[in-house]
């Protein structure tokens, strides 16, 4: 957004969220709310299931393929690429309207959500990162899953075990 117009930033937005909201509702997902240039979803909520952990790994999967064809569209109009990261954990959360007297929305919170958003901040461009509850919730069918070291994140005493998930050598159909 440095070299870029304001017009063009709001444009780039606009395809970069739409494209990316349609992949979580085709999932099952909710989309909880953008976050400047990112977004934050939720699976399993209002209604959770068994196959939210798996529904939210394949989306995840189809955004950082997505991100292959928005940035063929970037660069025809003179930009230079853009990457996202994903982190996904898989737990209990308060999902309902939270707000102030003046002002609510629908959302969650909860150590569940802090560890996601914890996950993304240390995912490099291109990487999705999952916790080990988000790894065993899949079961070992879904993906190949690439140990991390782990990290230490804020709010946590013991340091949080993570894999990446090995997206890039599945067949594109998943």
């Amino acid at each position: 957004s440095e070299e870029a117009s304001p017009e063009m930033v709001v444009r780039l937005l606009k395809h970069y969220c739409s494209a990316m909201s349609e992949i979580i509702f085709e999932h099952g997902g909710t989309l909880d709310k953008y976050i400047g240039d990112g977004l934050m979803a939720l699976f399993g909520a209002p209604n959770a299931t068994p196959k939210d952990s798996c529904s939210a790994i394949i989306a995840a999967i189809e955004m950082q393929r997505e991100m292959k064809y928005i940035n063929d569209e970037v660069r025809a109009i003179g930009f230079g690429e853009i990457s996202i990261g994903i982190g996904l954990h898989t737990g209990e959360a308060t999902v309902g309207y939270i707000g102030s007297e003046r002002r609510w929305e629908y959302t969650a919170i909860g150590d569940t959500v802090n560890l996601s958003f914890r996950l993304e901040s240390n995912a490099r461009p291109g990487e999705i990162l999952v916790s080990e509850e988000t790894k065993r919730a899949t079961g070992q069918t879904l993906c190949t899953f690439l140990p991390r070291d782990p990290i230490t994140v804020k709010n946590r005493k013991q340091p949080v075990k993570i894999f990446e998930v090995d997206w890039r050598r599945m067949e594109t159909t998943a």
